[in-house]
Parts: structure tokens; C-alpha cells; sequence
């Protein structure tokens, strides 16, 4: 698990996970102040989305929240005295939708200027000091659109421009709370490959040679800032993206490093032996060609399984067995989608994971590829990632089975709150679906 400083975004979450060396029935105090924070979910099909070595699925069972934790599950728990009692009538239950990558919060209308704040335009002077919470966007419209979907985290964060970095990113929760990130300014998001290639004289080596460049003067900057900062080197980096890249090139935190070929992808495996990096590799659509030097160098892989098509040089071996091809070599996977599903449609992780398993990856391990495993990667899985005790009580009810196009969530609960599942689109499909009423919006009543 990635070491990740505690904000004060998440004092709530500690305070959380204080009580839980309570005993269940211990917990419930006086008066009706704890009682009304407590929920019992009976008679469901619980996914707990954890190790294979243990039970994956528990048919009746009972999981009971208690101030936003989790305080017992399994199928001989019994729903503490004036719980709230939610039966389940044998549907799935399974921890809340990881989005392991998007650009949620920072890109409402992608073609719009004033509505994308993800990527910043061509010669903007900085790159890796960009912080992703500096322009999130707590009321965006995308946070209820994606919770209806079962989502209820998602890392975001800005993307390169005309760079090989593209700033930090964050987790956050999707309650649409003001104050919702989880952990801020993890992974360093970066593009190598013919992306990389693009920003760095045409050529893959002009990449691997600026990216050791600047680890190096990070790793100088770092330990002398004061003669740094008097003679500076002229790396085409600004200062505070050098000091920005110190924990990244002291593999303190995670490059998040887009790369598509197996050449490239072994590369960025010697680089990481090199300098002791901590990456996670995103697309990598030859992944599978190393998929067993990736486990062996403990690199994880957020990728789209439904990815295929062979549209470069350096996505020749494409394939739709990508993902399951990986797990099987012990390699931590997780789903994102790099299209339209990066932003507006993030709640099709579940569809992406149906395809995975269609091609090839088990059930169980497809949705820990969309719930445990995410929260592994972003150093989270303490907390979040699986229906436990002691964890987080972020959790999905469906209608039936989560990997299915046509199942929809009856319930979302984040922080162990049960969340609104009205949307825009669900408004707007209420609002029109009967033509016949008689009060219509004001353009179109007859004067």
C-alpha cells in the first residue's frame, strides 16, 4: 500500500474509524443520536470484492453501518436494537464504484474552454506543479449523474498539454459534500511513447532522455534548494515543477505514465529499477506481451478492456484478453474508459468490466478491477475497497447482477450516507416523458 500523508479533507474519515474497536452492540449508545446513525442491510447477496483466499460472495447476509463505518457483516449478524432496517430481498450488494481514473470535476463540457479545466492550452509555461484541487468543481453536474450509476470515488486529475507532465490528481468522494476529497495530489500524470515522442523532438529516446533530465535535477533540487534556486539549470522546467516532481523522482508517489507498446513498457520497467520509481502504467495496450515483468516489478495497469482496435504503430497487439491475460500473471489491475466514459459516462465502469469478464477474467476479479483494486493503487484499500469491518461504508445495492448493462443501483450509500439517486437526466426524463400535461415550460405555452 502507497503511504499517503493524511488532509484535512479526511479528519472525518479518522474520526470514523476511531470507534472501531468498539463492540457492535457497545456502539449503539444512549439516546437516539447513535441509533439513528446506525443501518442494517438484511437478507443480501454480498459481494465483498476481496482476496480470492477468502469468501468473495455471502449469500443472506447482514451488514450493519454505524457512523459511516462498517461494523459487521456477515451471514449470522443480527441488526442491533433501533437500526434502521433495509432488506436487500436477496439483490447484490457490493462496495461503491472506484473510478481509478477521469476527469470528473474538472470537465463539464470538453469542447468548451470555460468548461474544461483538465487540459491546459499549448505553451502554458507550468506542467507538473498543476494541481488538480485548485479548480475542482464541487457542484459539478457529473457528481449525481455518476453516483446514479453506483459510483461513489473517482481519482481525477489534469492531463498534459503539449508536455510530458500533467500535474497531480486526487480522490474524492462522490456525496456531493463541499469539502469531498479523500486524499489530494497523488499520482504525477504523464505521457511517454509516441505521446511522449510528440513533446520531445519526434523521437521515443528525446522522452526517455528529458525524463531522466529532470528526475535528475528534481533529485538535485532536492538536496540543495538553496544553491537550486541561485543556479538554476535551464531544464525547460519551471522551478516549481522541479520541486513539484521531488517525491515523484524519490518514488514517493506514483507516475501515472499513459505508454501503449511492449518495447516502451519495458523501458519504463528498467527506469523504475533505475531510479527506484513507484509507476502506474495507464492504456498499455501491449501490456499483456510483459504481462509477468510487470507482476515481477509490481507495476499495476489501468487500462480499458474493451480497447482493441490497432490504431498505431505501437498498439499493434491490441487485444480484448489484455485484462485478463494480466490478472492471471499476478498483475493489479483496474478499468477506465478513455473516451466519453472518462468524464460524462463514468458509470459504465460496470460495462467495461462485463466485457472483461465476456473475453475472458472472472466475475469476482472484474469487480474488485472496478471497487479493490482501484483503492489499492491510490493507496486507499485500508479504508475503501471492500464491504469489511472497520472500513468505509461505501456501498451499492442493485437490481441484479452489477455487471449486467441493464442493472441499475436501487441504493447508493457514501461515508455510509443513503445519497439521492435523482440526476439532471433523471429530472429531465421525468419532466417530459408525459407531453400531455397540462403545465409546460414557459417557451412552449401557447400566448
Amino acid at each position: 500500500m502507497r503511504n499517503i500523508s493524511m488532509k484535512r479533507h479526511q479528519v472525518k474519515n479518522i474520526l470514523h474509524s476511531a470507534a472501531i474497536g468498539l463492540a457492535l452492540l457497545g456502539a449503539v449508545t444512549m439516546g437516539g443520536f447513535a441509533q439513528a446513525q446506525t443501518i442494517a442491510i438484511t437478507n443480501a447477496e454480498i459481494h465483498m470484492a476481496g482476496p480470492s483466499a477468502a469468501p468473495r460472495t455471502i449469500s443472506n447476509g447482514t451488514i450493519v453501518i454505524d457512523n459511516g463505518i462498517i461494523r459487521a457483516v456477515g451471514p449470522q449478524v443480527e441488526a442491533p436494537l433501533g437500526a434502521t432496517i433495509i432488506n436487500a430481498e436477496g439483490k447484490p450488494v457490493t462496495p461503491g464504484l472506484f473510478a481509478s481514473l477521469s476527469g470528473v470535476g474538472l470537465v463539464e463540457i470538453s469542447l468548451n474552454e470555460e468548461g474544461n479545466d483538465a487540459t491546459p492550452d499549448r505553451g502554458f509555461a507550468l506542467s507538473a506543479s498543476l494541481d488538480a484541487q485548485d479548480a475542482l468543481n464541487t457542484e459539478s453536474a457529473l457528481i449525481p449523474i455518476s453516483r446514479s450509476g453506483g459510483v461513489t470515488r473517482v481519482y481525477t486529475t489534469t492531463n498534459p498539454g503539449d508536455k510530458l507532465f500533467g500535474g497531480c490528481g486526487l480522490v474524492m468522494d462522490l456525496s456531493g459534500s463541499d469539502d469531498p476529497i479523500t486524499a489530494d495530489c497523488l499520482g504525477q500524470h504523464m505521457v511517454m511513447g509516441f505521446a511522449g515522442a510528440n513533446r520531445s523532438g519526434g523521437v521515443k529516446s528525446g522522452s526517455m532522455a528529458l525524463l531522466r533530465y529532470w528526475l535528475e535535477e528534481a533529485l538535485i533540487y532536492e538536496r540543495a534548494p538553496a544553491n537550486y534556486r541561485a543556479n538554476p539549470n535551464g531544464t525547460g522546467l519551471s522551478l516549481p515543477d522541479i520541486q513539484a516532481l521531488v517525491p515523484y523522482a524519490k518514488g514517493e508517489k506514483p507516475l501515472l505514465v499513459e505508454v501503449e507498446s511492449a518495447p516502451d513498457i519495458r523501458r519504463l520497467i528498467a527506469l523504475k529499477e533505475e531510479y527506484g520509481l513507484d509507476l502506474i502504467l495507464v492504456s498499455a495496450r501491449e501490456a499483456w506481451r510483459v504481462a509477468e515483468e510487470l507482476a515481477d516489478a509490481n507495476i499495476p495497469v489501468i487500462l480499458n478492456p474493451a480497447d482493441n482496435l490497432p490504431s498505431s504503430f505501437e498498439a499493434l497487439g491490441a487485444s480484448l484478453a489484455n485484462a485478463a491475460m494480466l490478472e492471471k500473471a499476478g498483475v493489479l489491475i483496474a478499468f477506465y474508459d478513455n473516451d466519453i466514459g472518462y468524464t460524462h459516462n463514468v458509470r459504465l465502469l460496470p460495462q467495461l468490466a462485463g466485457n472483461a469478464v465476456a473475453n475472458g477474467l472472472d466475475h469476482e476479479a472484474a469487480l474488485a478491477a472496478i471497487t479493490l483494486n482501484p483503492a489499492k493503487i491510490w493507496g486507499l484499500d485500508a479504508r475503501l475497497g471492500t464491504i469489511q469491518a472497520g472500513k468505509i461504508a461505501d456501498l451499492v445495492i442493485w437490481d441484479g447482477d452489477p455487471l449486467e448493462v441493464t442493472t441499475r443501483p436501487v441504493k447508493v450509500f457514501i461515508n455510509g450516507d443513503d445519497m439521492s439517486l435523482e440526476n439532471r437526466q433523471s429530472l429531465l426524463a421525468e419532466r417530459y416523458k408525459d407531453l400531455t400535461r397540462g403545465e409546460r415550460p414557459p417557451a412552449y405555452r401557447s400566448k
